[in-house]
């Protein structure tokens, strides 16, 4: 058994959380104790087990939260693009680019992780106790497709990133594929490559990919299909610069969608919802009771300013709205005093009106309770309109078409000749900006991001293979493996 002691201890410890949460996907009993873990000894049990990790990705240490701020403040450039008026210390050591290896969101998302992916190995394990074949071999599909998931999460954020190292034998993070509930099994392992994880990656994704029904999440309840798995496939293949490979799964993705014409009529349309849209391909479902908005890592509380929603930490700089020509919808700033909740805010970008009142917000988390975008269909035509770009093909479509996919919808002139991959990295900027897009842009495109003057590194421009952009691993992770390495900007 691989297993980091404090990992598992984790994950036991939170399971009957877990398990209560899964209630959202699937009616069960949630589990009192640990010590009478009877969830994997039945197919309702099995079942409910591997729907309550939904709940993990969907929460605050993930697409909810973390996943989205940790990786806009990272990169954030100089304070650009945001503005940081906070008063977490830890949202303002990734702004600054100078982490702490004992803050506790980094330490928090490692150990959702892995309290994850330890509920789905035992689900992995326990197969046999699901009676019915199909629903056997879609608890198999899900299980291998959120493990993938939970696995690109923490090698993009604990790494140096795909092509850093020649081979990419950069340390990644432990990977744990056998199920642990004895306490006595526990051993410490250490990082594998960022070459094996990604290969475990790959293999789990292609093989949710291959048995899973093709559809949209709202086909199935919110829960993985086919078209989810070649969605983060084409993440996957585009940190990789895979550009064949992730513009194959993109147009997978977009002819399962049915084209452009699925599209949100407008950009406001994408977001703030209380169910799916036409263009949602991934998205985590939230309602009044059981949400991620209302916390204190919810990415809405940084990012929202209105009465009784938000605390208006993370503001938007006026340089990036000059990025906008003025017919283009995404760009209009809205200045309405009496705003009060989402449905008053008529443009993507509004004058704070509660909390930090006064400055300029993103619309993209006006309601706490909205379901949580993850991946929408517009990704999918900037990810092959760069692919091809890079790749000089045209899969599925030319890069100058579907770029204009995306412009049209925002009413923004067509582009007059094929695009450069700087207008493409501009497209992905004025469409993806404040969804958690920037650190992987960043590092994709092998940018860089400058240290604002609250760093200890102010002015430095940090390039996107140092280590100052990569979260260290936990100290708790740390003082209990010692066959865990530290990444090295955090040895001191």
């Amino acid at each position: 058994m691989k297993r980091n002691k404090n990992i598992i201890v984790v994950a036991l410890l939170s399971m009957a959380m877990l398990f209560s949460a899964c209630d959202k996907y699937l009616n069960i009993e949630p589990q009192q104790s640990i010590d009478d873990i009877k969830v994997y000894t039945n197919q309702d049990g099995v079942v409910g087990a591997l729907e309550g990790t939904y709940s993990i990705l969907g929460g605050t240490d993930f697409f909810a939260g973390t996943s989205v701020f940790h990786s806009d403040l990272i990169a954030n450039s100089n304070n650009s693009t945001i503005g940081w008026v906070g008063t977490f210390n830890g949202y303002k050591q990734m702004n600054n680019k100078a982490l702490d290896p004992t803050e506790g969101t980094i330490a928090a998302k490692w150990n959702s992780a892995y309290q994850a992916i330890n509920v789905l190995n035992n689900c992995l394990a326990n197969l046999d106790k699901i009676k019915d074949a199909d629903v056997r071999t879609r608890v198999y599909g899900e299980a291998k497709f959120l493990r993938g998931v939970f696995y690109f999460e923490l090698v993009r954020f604990y790494a140096l990133p795909y092509g850093a190292v020649v081979g990419n034998t950069q340390l990644g993070v432990p990977i744990i594929t056998d199920p642990v509930l004895d306490l006595t099994k526990i051993t410490y392992p250490a990082r594998a490559s960022v070459n094996d994880v990604y290969t475990l990656i790959i293999s789990d994704l292609t093989y949710a990919k291959d048995s899973l029904a093709p559809g949209k999440a709202d086909s199935n309840r919110g829960l993985a299909t086919s078209t989810n798995a070649s969605a983060f496939l084409t993440r996957v293949y585009m940190s990789m610069g895979d550009w064949a490979n992730a513009a194959t799964e993109a147009t997978t993705v977009i002819d399962e969608f049915g084209g452009a014409s699925t599209l949100n009529t407008t950009p406001r349309a994408c977001y703030n919802n209380a169910g799916y849209t036409t263009e949602d391909v991934f998205m985590i479902r939230q309602n009044l009771t059981s949400n991620a908005g209302s916390s204190n890592n919810g990415v809405g509380t940084f990012y929202a300013s209105l009465p009784g929603y938000g605390r208006g930490d993370a503001y938007v700089r006026a340089g990036h709205l000059a990025l906008y020509e003025a017919t283009d919808t995404r760009g209009g700033l809205m200045d309405n005093p009496d705003a009060k909740t989402a449905a008053d805010i008529k443009e993507m970008y509004y004058w704070g009106v509660g909390t930090n009142s006064g400055r300029r917000m993103t619309a993209k988390y006006a309601k706490f309770d909205a379901y949580v975008n993850v991946i929408r269909l517009a990704e999918m035509y900037l990810s092959r309109a760069e692919a091809n770009f890079m790749n000089a093909s045209t899969i599925g479509d030319t890069p100058r078409s579907d770029i204009d996919v995306i412009r049209a919808r925002a009413n923004a002139t067509p582009l007059a000749a094929d695009p450069t991959l700087a207008e493409i990295k501009a497209e992905w900027v004025k469409e993806m900006c404040f969804e958690g897009h920037a650190l992987a842009n960043l590092k994709r495109w092998k940018g860089s991001t400058v240290a604002p003057s609250t760093s200890p590194w102010a002015g430095q421009s940090i390039p996107w293979d140092d280590g100052r952009l990569v979260l260290p691993i936990p100290q708790r992770e740390m003082d209990v493996n010692t066959n865990l390495v530290q990444n090295p900007a955090y040895v001191h």
